[in-house]
């Protein structure tokens, strides 16, 4: 699966987890909680919602890279939908702190997982629309466009649906007792550029980090075990069972290490490992420079390696990242923040304070952030997922004030 397919199908976290594992199925890895033989397999994973955990076999040591998979969107709130069947708009919420001017006069879809049940038993299925659906703009002669315009959720934000009585039953899941539905973005991925050397493309931020991360698992040839965890609930704190709160990693590996013959504990192994937590970082914008730090990293400049009080990078894991990253033959920039502007935040100091492991933030650099669509380069994209792999690649030991690369 090319990036540009992972990008235009995975519409919600619920999606992107389920179309990782497929990638690691093909690659020859098998769900945790089957019956398959691990002894034969390449490696375990496990999908919890919208969360995907995935190990390739390798030793007692542990290389580990952290993403998410969830992205800033409109949460509908069925509840209030379902009581008001003659209404031809949706009503929502915001999911995340997206950028929600983007999000007017665009081509939408209703996207997430529908709960059905079965027997005794209640599951998931994800769903998507084969429809489109629009937010339209309030016209310039009545009103749009003043300066110091704001917008309701509540009011502005409403998908215009169109007749529709029961909204689960036009995903195709009439019988539904339940549903996480979204209204995401159904821009589809596209190359930029005079040379085409940018893609743009909705949830960049987080799905890139994703698909080079699980690129980079299966690609790799490994010495230590290599890991990727794909959470959910990024944009919304992590406090959730499939974020980067819930620890969940620590049961996984080590019923995978069980699985595979291993008597590695993993608590004390995650430990004494090293983490690369990637998410996107803030490219230069040409026409606004003046609210960027000097030597902002630029589109096409490389890998950035993220320094602020909000990141888990130090000068020990910074220096770790670089030098892996010049071994594998990218390039690295540095992204420091304004200094009189709040920082955003990742999963890398919740995976350095739950998993105690030594952690380096990084990322793709891109513009608009948050934005229905966002814009990476190309090279950038490439980048990561070579120096992911070089990552999963090497022999790394940790310490203390100690980082060993073989």
């Amino acid at each position: 699966m090319e990036l540009k397919e992972f990008l235009n199908n995975s519409y919600t976290c619920y999606h992107a987890a389920k179309l990782g594992a497929q990638m690691l199925e093909k690659a020859g890895f098998a769900d945790i909680d089957s019956n398959a033989d691990f002894k034969k397999a390449a490696g375990a994973y496990r999908v919890c919602g919208g969360c995907l955990l995935a190990v390739k076999k390798g030793n007692d040591k542990i290389n580990l890279v952290l993403s998410h998979t969830d992205s800033p969107s409109l949460r509908l709130r069925t509840d209030e939908n379902a009581s008001a069947a003659n209404s031809i708009t949706l009503s929502t919420e915001k999911y995340g702190g997206g950028l929600l001017r983007s999000y007017f006069d665009r081509k939408m879809k209703i996207a997430g997982r529908v709960i059905l049940k079965q027997g005794n038993a209640l599951v998931s299925k994800c769903v998507s629309s084969d429809y489109n659906v629009v937010i339209p703009s309030l016209a310039v002669h009545l009103g749009a466009g003043k300066e110091g315009e704001t917008f309701s959720v509540s009011r502005d934000m409403r998908p215009l649906a169109g007749d529709c009585e029961n909204l689960c039953e036009s995903l195709g899941a009439a019988d539904a007792v339940d549903s996480d539905l979204f209204c995401v973005p159904a821009e589809e991925a596209y190359d930029c550029g005079v040379r085409g050397e940018y893609v743009c493309s909705p949830r960049i931020d987080n799905l890139v980090s994703v698909y080079a991360s699980l690129r980079a698992l299966i690609d790799c040839k490994n010495v230590s075990s290599a890991v990727a965890a794909c959470y959910n609930s990024e944009e919304t704190g992590s406090e959730t069972r499939e974020g980067a709160e819930a620890n969940m990693l620590e049961e996984f590996l080590q019923k995978a290490f069980a699985a595979f013959g291993q008597k590695a504990d993993a608590r004390s192994v995650l430990r004494s490992s090293f983490a690369l937590s990637c998410d996107g970082a803030h490219a230069l914008h040409p026409n606004r420079k003046e609210v960027y730090s000097d030597n902002a990293p630029v589109l096409g400049g490389g890998v950035a390696i993220k320094r602020n009080d909000r990141y888990a990078t130090d000068a020990l894991t910074c220096a770790a990242a670089r030098e892996i990253f010049a071994r594998a033959g990218v390039s690295a920039q540095t992204y420091r923040h304004h200094a009189d502007m709040r920082c955003g935040s990742t999963i890398g100091l919740t995976a350095a304070h739950t998993l105690g492991c030594a952690v380096c933030d990084i990322g793709v650099a891109q513009l608009a952030m948050h934005s229905a669509v966002e814009t990476a380069a190309k090279k950038d994209i490439a980048a990561l997922r070579g120096g992911l792999t070089k990552f999963f690649e090497s022999d790394i030991a940790v310490s203390a004030d100690r980082i060993e690369i073989k």
